[in-house]
């Protein structure tokens, strides 16, 4: 179970680099740094970060369908929401203020899985407080 929220966790770490990339390629063209987008181009970052959404969708399907998480389950259902009004978003970007907001988006899906924790098992949250 640890091994698939890994998984999960470094493949949206790894969205969100390569979405900051995005959100940072004139300055890194400028300071002449050699990320993805600056080497490969913006579509072909587009699609690495398709491919790993989808690649995601691998251990969310594991840590839905085969693990006891509690209600965990429903963080994981908001975050395939989030992550394909973020993919689809991502296609129509193309300005900096739109890599923003689609850095927030993996920023929030981050913050909410660390808060969502507590909603794996619940009733033992519940008699630990009362």
């Amino acid at each position: 179970v640890i091994f698939v929220h890994a998984s999960f966790l470094f493949l949206i770490i790894a969205i969100r680099e390569l979405a900051k990339d995005l959100e940072n390629m004139k300055g890194d063209l400028a300071l002449n740094y050699r990320t993805i987008p600056v080497v490969y181009g913006e579509e072909v970052s587009k699609k690495m970060i398709t491919f790993l959404i989808v690649l995601s969708l691998i251990p969310l399907y594991f840590l839905i369908n085969k693990y006891q998480i509690g209600y965990m389950y429903y963080y994981f259902y908001i975050a395939i929401g989030l992550l394909i009004i973020f993919l689809l978003f991502l296609w129509k970007s193309s300005t900096k203020i739109h890599y923003v907001i689609l850095h927030n988006i993996l920023k929030f899906i981050l913050v909410a899985g660390v808060f969502s924790i507590l909603l794996i098992d619940i009733n033992l949250v519940l008699k630990r407080i009362f």
